[in-house]
């Protein structure tokens, strides 16, 4: 696996206007980079930013209540400020893919799904008629789809929801994208599927080595597909580690916290039924975090100075490249928090 970034973002925010005509931040000052074939997640709750990043990322928040502003935002070299509609439309579902969170939503309603894989096949990659029908069905075998060959010529609506969400990822796959931004890509899915999904973007990555970006709330996700993991809150990149690093020894307290709520797996519940930890509280809307650290109304470590200052960006600096490894929290080496890592560890 190569170290130079396919995707480079740096100090990538994004802003919306609210009806009083101010700006409220949903992405402030992020910055990441995907290496090809690698797999970074982006962990955190609902209302952190991971979406609004993925919509800046394929360059779909252009409209006049958006403001997307980058130091750096490169893909393959390229600088992607500097695109227009038309380098946007040839660079989505090509060199970048998408899976989309909501497939009822993204899919054509009066189109069928076939037809919907074939225009991506023909945009892409320039098959027509019987080749781009041939390279769908396969496509839809892929993925999982039963039947393919009669759920070709289906609409939409008469999928069920699971099969609307592998619809969209045969979809994401038809342009042979270099990134695969993947927003919640498993939700809709059984266990099973989802197996055999992550399987797929596994067994792709090694094939052709694709890059990933995986947006999740499921951390068995994350620890079974990541590499790199990067934690959002209100905006915010407040953790990136390895996948290894960060599951053994969270330096964030809102990663600590993540990571305690997770439900149990395989002997860790001993066969007891015990109550999930919470995070009291709830994330800030877009313009409404407080001053400081936006986590320090519901951090049990947080003291004065976290609510005056934002934390600054510490970097392990394990590379050069920007968004590398480091926290943002000015007591992630203090006693007591060293602590609870242990006794998270423990």
């Amino acid at each position: 696996m190569t170290t130079a970034p396919l995707l480079l973002a740096d100090d990538l925010s994004v802003a919306f206007r609210s009806r009083d005509g101010a700006a409220a931040l949903a992405v402030d000052g992020l910055s990441l980079h995907v290496a090809p074939g690698e797999t970074l997640a982006l962990v955190g709750e609902s209302g952190c930013g991971k979406s609004t990043t993925a919509l800046a990322l394929m360059g779909l928040l252009s409209g006049p209540d958006a403001k997307v502003t980058s130091r750096r935002l490169h893909f393959d070299g390229a600088d992607l400020t500097t695109l227009g509609e038309r380098g946007w439309r040839a660079l989505r579902g090509g060199g970048i893919g998408m899976i989309f969170q909501d497939p009822l939503s993204a899919l054509n309603p009066v189109r069928t799904v076939g037809r919907q894989i074939e225009e991506a096949i023909a945009l892409h990659r320039g098959l027509r008629g019987r080749a781009a029908r041939r390279d769908a069905l396969e496509l839809l075998r892929l993925v999982g789809i039963p039947e393919p060959a009669r759920r070709i010529d289906d609409y939409p609506h008469r999928l069920s929801g699971g099969m609307r969400q592998r619809v969209l990822i045969a979809m994401a796959l038809a342009g042979e994208p270099r990134l695969l931004i993947a927003d919640e890509p498993t939700t809709a899915l059984d266990v099973t599927i989802q197996a055999q999904i992550l399987a797929l973007l596994a067994s792709l990555q090694r094939q052709t080595g694709m890059a990933l970006l995986l947006i999740t709330h499921d951390l068995g996700i994350v620890g079974q597909l990541a590499h790199r993991v990067a934690v959002m809150y209100a905006g915010r990149k407040i953790e990136e580690r390895s996948v290894d690093a960060l599951f053994d020894a969270p330096l964030h307290p809102y990663t600590q916290r993540l990571l305690r709520a997770r439900p149990p797996h395989g002997d860790e519940s001993g066969g007891a039924r015990t109550r999930l930890s919470e995070i009291p509280g709830a994330v800030p809307a877009p313009g409404l975090a407080p001053g400081g650290c936006a986590f320090a109304p519901r951090c049990a470590f947080a003291e004065a100075r976290c609510r005056d200052d934002v934390p600054p960006w510490q970097s392990s600096g394990t590379n050069g490249t920007s968004g590398t490894d480091g926290v943002r929290c000015i007591r992630a080496h203090d006693a007591d928090l060293i602590e609870a890592r242990h006794a998270h560890a423990a």
